[in-house]
């Protein structure tokens, strides 16, 4: 008689449990992201000014479903999350099953290529985003910051290669929330403010330290700038 109401209990129950993990999720992440994203388009005057040209066409007020529509934009979100590379430490994964493994075409070692494994059941895989990310043979020049490699039917390819939230049904539970963040964001300041750097340079954002987020010197002050209103 009361199995409804356990169940419904359990159920409400997980969504708490949850919230506090999405709430991180959608701080320190998107925040480095932001940082990345900053740094490289105040460092490109030629990037920066395309997407505040893109940015001018959208209405005001801007909604998130607006946002997202703008390619060039989206192009730079998508390299902001590149280079930042979401969660950097590897979460492991473990099937119930045995899996077969058949490397992509994107594999660089001869040794691999026409091969496949049995993966036994309970292993644990898993892999880094930096690695990911850094794969020159998905991202030529796997370190410089180039919106461009995201637009086009090859930038809608290579997006199945994005893993700063994760893949499949594990994927970031706070995904939706740091998104939201990062494009109402990075539109804001840029529509907003001319931005310079200030005592800031590469190695303030240089992936130095694997802290569950890339982390650079332990003495960087992050990204500064000095800012005026638009008029």
């Amino acid at each position: 008689m009361h199995a409804p109401f356990d169940r419904i209990r359990t159920e409400l129950t997980d969504i708490m449990s949850a919230k506090p993990s999405e709430v991180s999720t959608g701080t320190e992440s998107p925040a480095h992201t932001l940082k990345i994203i900053f740094y490289h388009l105040l460092t490109n005057p030629a990037i920066i000014t395309k997407l505040r040209a893109e940015l001018d066409t959208a209405p005001t007020p801007t909604s998130w479903a607006t946002l997202e529509h703008l390619p060039y934009l989206s192009a730079v979100i998508d390299e902001g999350n590149h280079l930042s590379f979401g969660v950097t430490a590897r979460t492991a994964r473990i099937a119930d099953e045995q899996l077969t493994y058949t490397p992509s075409s994107h594999v660089t070692s001869t040794t691999n290529k026409g091969t496949f494994y049995k993966i036994p059941t309970g292993t644990p895989i898993s892999i880094t985003t930096l690695s990911a990310h850094t794969a020159e043979t998905v991202f030529p020049d796997p370190f410089v910051f180039d919106p461009e490699r995201w637009l086009g039917d090859e930038g809608r390819e290579r997006r199945k290669y994005q893993m700063a939230f994760g893949k499949g049904g594990r994927v970031c539970i706070g995904i939706e929330l740091a998104r939201a963040e990062l494009y109402f964001f990075t539109a804001a300041l840029v529509t907003r403010f001319d931005m310079k750097l200030f005592e800031t340079d590469d190695s303030d954002v240089a992936f130095l330290y694997d802290y569950q987020v890339a982390m650079p010197k332990s003495d960087s002050k992050g990204v500064q700038v000095m800012a005026k209103a638009l008029a």
